[in-house]
């Protein structure tokens, strides 16, 4: 689920069976030639009808949680094995910094703020990058538009490396959002490493009706509109979706993205490492030799879902396990997500969307982060 929406309620179900304060008035928007006036959520989060922003909706840009589904078949032996093949295995170049994280999915709506309503202003999305610079290399975005357009240039000042995405979906506005990546990647901003078209656009499929061809379409979109080199062009879905076996949507991009969350999977705290340690396994194995990351992963402070117990002790644990596990395997994660957003309550991933960040609304530490936090003394 990164950035917005992904799979939700009954239809995870279905796949799982199958496998408040007034706002500054905001400062006037950067213009994005060819992007859509929404502001683009991605997500990994359960699929439900209608959908919330990023699940078969307009809105672009907030950050989701969650949603790979188990295959049936895939492994869920402790720790997994040390890997094989492609350039995020084991031996290759390192996969962490002296970072605490990696890169950890961003979205900028405060409370009383969201995607298709009342936008952060540029002053408030400096505040976030700044809280988050300590913990990370980077960032991930899923939309262009909005407040999301500040954050080429922050990055770019603040020295925060910029993985940035195309909201896709199914609707008019699909080739105008890949057109606006691409142009925001040919002002040649040094901080975007990634560009990413389309976020768990199959996930999606059974609700936005997109195919892999029209995926491909979009991709090759990108590719012809794109003229500065060195940007790493990715696609981004669930763990399940890549299982089925995708060589053609894998071959088009130079990044394989995939999604897992041991939380969506119902499972208990002790088993979730383990289980998306075993993931990371069966997509080396499924796309052997092909650079891929796990671009979400992470866990919610609250609700609970069969015997996944969402709380704060839990996604410290979580994060902690996570981050030190896939370091010693030498594995990149992207972790999800920076910032709670209490628009999602409402927004079709149900109450849990709300509760993925690792700091609240008020920008305040959870456990998670505080951990973090210390590693820096």
């Amino acid at each position: 689920m990164a950035g917005g929406v992904g799979l939700c309620g009954a239809a995870f179900a279905a796949l799982l069976l199958g496998c408040g304060s007034s706002q500054p008035t905001p400062d006037p928007l950067p213009a994005v030639a060819g992007s859509n006036a929404s502001t683009a959520a991605s997500g990994g989060m359960p699929l439900t009808a209608g959908g919330s922003a990023g699940a078969g909706s307009t809105v672009q840009g907030g950050a989701g949680a969650g949603g790979a589904a188990p295959v049936a078949g895939a492994g869920g032996a402790p720790g997994g094995s040390g890997g094989s093949g492609g350039a995020s295995a084991a031996g290759g170049s390192p996969a962490f910094s002296n970072k605490p994280m990696s890169v950890i999915a961003y979205s900028p709506y405060r409370d009383g703020q969201a995607p298709d309503g009342a936008q952060p202003t540029e002053a408030q999305v400096r505040e976030d990058l700044e809280l988050l610079e300590p913990l990370v290399d980077g960032v991930r975005i899923y939309g262009t538009d909005g407040a999301n357009a500040y954050v080429p240039t922050l990055c770019d000042e603040l020295g925060i490396d910029l993985h940035i995405g195309a909201w896709i979906d199914g609707q008019a506005f699909d080739e105008p959002n890949t057109r606006a990546l691409a142009e925001i990647v040919n002002q040649n901003h040094p901080s975007i490493k990634t560009a990413i078209v389309g976020n768990e656009v199959l996930q999606r499929s059974a609700e936005n009706l997109m195919t892999e061809e029209r995926w491909l379409e979009l991709i090759d979109i990108y590719k012809s509109v794109v003229t500065v080199p060195g940007v790493t062009l990715a696609a981004a879905d669930t763990y399940p979706q890549w299982m089925v076996g995708r060589p053609q949507l894998a071959a088009s991009v130079d990044l394989l993205i995939w999604h897992g969350y041991g939380w969506w999977e119902g499972a208990d705290i002790a088993n979730a490492y383990p289980l998306i340690s075993s993931h990371y396994d069966d997509m080396l194995a499924k796309y052997p030799g092909k650079d891929m990351l796990l671009g979400e992963t992470g866990w919610p402070s609250m609700f609970d879902r069969m015997s996944a117990v969402g709380s704060e002790a839990n996604q410290a644990r979580f994060y902690r396990e996570a981050l030190e596990g896939f370091r010693a395997r030498n594995l990149r994660i992207w972790m999800f997500s920076a910032i709670d957003e209490q628009w999602k309550a409402t927004s079709g991933e149900g109450m849990v969307g709300a509760w993925w960040g690792i700091f609240t609304t008020a920008r305040q530490p959870k456990q998670a982060a505080t951990e973090l936090l210390m590693r820096l003394r």
